[in-house]
Formats: structure tokens, C-alpha cells, sequence
């Protein structure tokens, strides 16, 4: 049962051939009231239509999940992996993720989705060439969200200080730092200085150390919607159950609650759900 009027996963994959709406249903049973569905990375269309079948699938997705109830964010974009997909295939890797990031783009403007992203790194290590395309790739994301407004999510392995130093001054030649998050972040992350906003894997140890950082966050699941792999990164109805965590931890949770779930959503993707 919802405890307040506004809860919501900040990101996660929703799959057809996945529980689907049945995972919407728990995240609705636990009081899950809006999410941000991000394009899945499966390999199962041809490398020319990849990202044109991929987009419409995560369009289509979200429209049903929409007909469920449940307010959603639409996020689309070239990940990371993307890249060896298209190498392995004989394509050029750069240029067919910054088509992916043009496509993306172009339905965004259309009112289609509402972010870009998740746009970065591989999360594991990789050879120079792999992570100078990377860079490149990140920068021409950064220059089109730039020229729209775009909001823009990050894929990266988890960074120390100095990590995160490299990356805001990359995005300070590009775009403005307040329009870029970085998803699957640590608590950790939240003692590093600088302007990227967090969005921290739901655990309680994450919740716990957010709370007394007394810092801007937001809340996720990193659900991948996988029958093989249920719950991975966790369960899809864990935002909302933190919210009793935050309920008991917290004297001024309705502030908290607030916060996290509608005036930083709203003020990065200007969705009117949010703006309570």
C-alpha cells in the first residue's frame, strides 16, 4: 500500500518475454506509483534496424505499462556494449551507436521519450581503443542533448573522486553537468564533489548512507526483468518497500519523500506527473 503519493524507480528494463506486468503489478502492490523504463540491450535484431526495433519496442512497452497505471519516464539510447555488437558484425561501431544517438534524439523531440542515455563506458575493463570510441561516443551524446535540452543518463564502471572528476570535465566541454546523472551509483559516490546527480541502487545500506548525507539523490532498481536472472540487480518492488525504511528512519519523511520522488525527477526530466 502506497504510503505516499508519488514513488518511483528512477531506472529499470521492462520486457515483453520477461514478467512484464507482472513485475508492474508487484512494484503497484508494494505502492510503486511511476518508473523510468530504459531500452533493454538484447542483440536480436539485424545491426541496421538494431536500434529502430529496440526504441519502439521500449515505446511500446512503456505504453502498456502506462495502460496498467503507472506514470512512466521513457529513457533511449546506445549502451555501452552496443559497441562490440556492431564490431563483431562487420559495422562501424561509432558510427552506428551516434546513428543510435541521432534516432534517439529525433523521437525524443517528438515527445516520444523523455531522456537519453544509458551512454558511457563498459563497466569493465576494456583495451584504449574501446575506451577512446567510448569518450568519442559520449561526447557527440552530450553535444545533441546540448543543442535540444536533453536530459542524459550515464553508463559507467563505479568511479572513484578522481573518476568522476574526468567525467564532469568532459560534460563541462559538451553540455551543462545539472542535465547528467549517473545511474547504478554507490552511497560512496555521494561524498565526491561535483554536480552529477546520483541515482543509487535501492539497497538499504545505499538508502541508510543517502539519508545521512543529507545530499540530492534518486532511487532505482536496475530491475533487467530477466526470468533467467529474477531480481537481478534487485527486486522490482524495492523503491517502494524503502519507503518504509525512510518512514521509520525519518522524522520529516514526507519532506524526503518529496524530494526524491517528485521535485528532483521534475527538475531533471520536466515531466508533469512529477511537478505536485
Amino acid at each position: 500500500m502506497a504510503i505516499f503519493r508519488t514513488v518511483f524507480d528512477n531506472f529499470l528494463h521492462l520486457r515483453r518475454n520477461g514478467y512484464f506486468l507482472d513485475a508492474v503489478e508487484d512494484f503497484k502492490r508494494y505502492g510503486g506509483t511511476s518508473m523510468n523504463i530504459v531500452n533493454f540491450p538484447e542483440y536480436i535484431y539485424p545491426p541496421k534496424r538494431h536500434y529502430e526495433e529496440i526504441y519502439k519496442e521500449t515505446i511500446t512497452v512503456a505504453g502498456r505499462v502506462s495502460h496498467a497505471g503507472i506514470n512512466t519516464v521513457i529513457t533511449l539510447g546506445p549502451y555501452p556494449l552496443d559497441y562490440f555488437f556492431f564490431r563483431s558484425s562487420g559495422d562501424d561501431p561509432v558510427a552506428s551507436m551516434k546513428a543510435g544517438i541521432d534516432m534517439a534524439a529525433e523521437l525524443i523531440r517528438d515527445g516520444m521519450a523523455d531522456a537519453m542515455g544509458e551512454i558511457g563506458f563498459p563497466h569493465f575493463p576494456v583495451d584504449g581503443d574501446v575506451y577512446g570510441d567510448s569518450g568519442k561516443i559520449l561526447e557527440y551524446a552530450l553535444d545533441v542533448c546540448n543543442d535540444y535540452d536533453i536530459p542524459l543518463i550515464l553508463h559507467t564502471e563505479d568511479m572513484s573522486s578522481d573518476g568522476y572528476a574526468k567525467i564532469e570535465n568532459i560534460i563541462k566541454r559538451h553540455y551543462r553537468t545539472d542535465r547528467v546523472m549517473k545511474h547504478h551509483a554507490n552511497s560512496v559516490d555521494l561524498e565526491y564533489p561535483g554536480h552529477i546527480l546520483k541515482s543509487l541502487v535501492a539497497s538499504r545500506n545505499n538508502v541508510r548512507a543517502a539519508l545521512e548525507s543529507g545530499k540530492d539523490f534518486l532511487l532505482e532498481t536496475d530491475y533487467t526483468d530477466q526470468k533467467e536472472k529474477p531480481g537481478k540487480v534487485i527486486p522490482v518492488y524495492s523503491v517502494p518497500k524503502r519507503c518504509e525504511m525512510i518512514k521509520n528512519s525519518c522524522e520529516n519523511y514526507i519532506e524526503v519523500f518529496h524530494r526524491i520522488f517528485e521535485e528532483i525527477p521534475y527538475r531533471f526530466y520536466r515531466k508533469e506527473f512529477f511537478n505536485l
